[in-house]
């Protein structure tokens, strides 16, 4: 794994084509699920909860921890223009938890649906956010990218059901709200996300559940 020491930096490159993010399609969630299936299909080895460092080695994507990029930029990752290099804030890798993972995960649904419509260079790093941060479908876009990756369907609903005597769809409605949470907390760290994040993972693939939508908004610290 490739990283910066502490006086890692962020590149600044200079300008050679223009941005055609206004291109991005809208994508609905099946296709953006089933596009992180791809992924999974292509290197992921079975294992849970699903290693997004491995990921990025297989597909020669380099994550480096940058000092204060939080504080300075107010963002927890983002990707280099090259799509070759996820840039994290040095704390949060250095945590390793289930906001990292969630992040390097954010990151990898940008190089899977997102690599062919952004310029290969851009003035700085203040442009490229601002390229990005204009088009809120891509941000969602990542971030169901991320869901379906680190909690795959088959699998989620699988570990639901045995967590739920066997039926998840029957027996949730009766569960309490602390027989819910707990279970919650038991599967957030067999897949290594955060509650709130499996809470809304869960929703999506029940819509109309307003349960997931309450304890969702109940776990938010």
């Amino acid at each position: 794994m490739a990283y910066l020491g502490e006086d890692s930096q962020v590149p600044r490159t200079g300008r050679d084509d223009y941005c055609n993010a206004g291109q991005i399609p809208r994508m609905g969630r099946d296709e953006i699920a089933s596009r992180a299936e791809e992924l999974l299909d292509e290197c992921w080895d079975g294992r849970l909860p699903i290693d997004v460092e491995a990921i990025c080695d297989y597909l020669g994507i380099a994550i480096v921890p940058v000092r204060g990029l939080k504080k300075e930029f107010e963002v927890e990752a983002y990707t280099a223009v090259d799509f070759e290099t996820i840039y994290v804030d040095w704390s949060s890798y250095e945590s390793g938890n289930a906001r990292y993972r969630f992040s390097v995960a954010h990151e990898l649904g940008h190089f899977a649906l997102h690599r062919e419509y952004f310029p290969s260079r851009v003035e700085d790093f203040d442009e490229w956010r601002g390229m990005a941060s204009n088009l809120g479908y891509v941000e969602f876009q990542a971030n169901y990218f991320a869901g379906s990756l680190l909690a795959p369907e088959a699998d989620l609903i699988f570990t639901l059901n045995s967590e739920f005597g066997g039926s998840f769809a029957r027996n949730c409605w009766e569960a309490s709200r602390e027989e819910f949470r707990s279970v919650l907390n038991r599967v957030q760290k067999f897949f290594g996300v955060s509650r709130q994040m499996l809470a809304r993972r869960m929703r999506d693939l029940m819509p109309g559940a307003e349960k997931f939508e309450e304890v969702a908004m109940g776990l938010r610290r």
